[in-house]
């Protein structure tokens, strides 16, 4: 009876000896006021226990930022970039981010945050063939092209207290989104850009939604296998590695000349290269004759050195739109 005699003070309930405030199941209270009070009170209660059960997916946009197991990662995300949950039952560890357009082109660029003052491991490619890596903390140390992004946080979190004050780790993956491919990019103003290409003029789109993918873990390793897994169950056009069966060959002990030779691969170097490993008592199983990439247009340097016989051969190729094939012809 006490709280309920200090709510009815508070509201200006004066008790006199012929007072009494009796509770009767079912029967209307005699002042409006406690009815309200008590409706506002149960509500109150009932909206913190549902809060409560709600679990929040570890990475999602809530007022235009990237929030990643409560750290914010990304600040200033545009309207026009949407998050689609991936599918799957339990705690929602990852996001797909995409971006709506106004005009279909073959080639946009978008912004999808802010990023400062956290680390940042990226891979990029510097050149058609080969990656690198690049750390930094800033958006505008992110390079062109690059295709694989790992963030580091140290902030604490409260939703799990086993992962309060850990380092959360955060994999950003651009994918492929039908004829679109996806990669990353920084601008001066620290932003993370997304840019979506179909490299052909005429082939072009308005809409994503599965160009990008973001997981969080507090294990990088273990946070990028999972990252690489949810792509494959997306794309459903690769295996990861502990599921590929490797070949007997590998088990082998091979030589490949490019690192002794570069270019210059003669039949003399090989085999001398051959006899010295046998020498050494690690005979090669196998030889890679390695002198560079292949050229997509005639070698006009004059013929190679040093090929068995002398022969001198230019690949030729030439595509055949109407039949679809490639064919290659040799010149002796």
């Amino acid at each position: 009876m006490q709280p309920l005699m200090r709510c009815a003070c508070h509201l200006g309930i004066q008790k006199t000896e012929a007072t009494r405030l009796v509770y009767i199941p079912g029967a209307v209270s005699p002042n409006p006021a406690l009815s309200v009070l008590s409706f506002k009170k149960s509500d109150l209660k009932k909206q913190e226990e549902e809060e409560e059960m709600t679990i929040k997916p570890a990475v999602r946009i809530a007022e235009r930022k990237l929030v990643v197991k409560n750290r914010t990662i990304l600040t200033g995300v545009p309207e026009n970039v949407i998050a689609t949950s991936i599918t799957g039952s339990g705690p929602v560890e990852g996001v797909f981010l995409g971006a709506v357009f106004d005009e279909e082109n073959s080639r946009h660029v978008v912004p999808i945050g802010t990023l400062r003052d956290v680390r940042f491991m990226s891979c990029f490619r510097f050149k058609l063939w080969w990656m690198a890596q690049k750390m930094g903390d800033q958006g505008k140390e992110i390079p062109l092209e690059t295709q694989f992004l790992l963030v580091e946080t140290k902030e604490g979190s409260h939703l799990d207290p086993a992962e309060e004050n850990q380092t959360v780790y955060t994999v950003f993956l651009p994918l492929v989104e039908g004829p679109f491919r996806a990669v990353f990019q920084g601008n001066q103003n620290d932003e993370l850009e997304l840019c979506l290409e179909s490299g052909d003029a005429d082939t072009k789109a308005s809409s994503f939604t599965h160009s990008v993918y973001i997981h969080a873990g507090t294990d990088p390793f273990g946070t990028i296998t999972e990252a690489i897994r949810a792509a494959k169950l997306h794309l459903k056009t690769f295996r990861q590695r502990h599921e590929k069966k490797l070949p007997g060959i590998v088990d082998y002990f091979g030589w490949c000349t490019w690192d002794a030779f570069y270019q210059d691969v003669t039949q003399e170097g090989v085999e001398a290269g051959l006899e010295s490993l046998a020498a050494g008592g690690t005979p090669a199983k196998f030889v890679i004759i390695d002198d560079g990439w292949q050229s997509v247009g005639g070698d006009t340097r004059g013929g190679r050195r040093g090929r068995p016989g002398g022969n001198e051969a230019a690949a030729v190729a030439s595509f055949d739109g109407d039949k679809g094939k490639r064919e290659i012809s040799e010149e002796g």
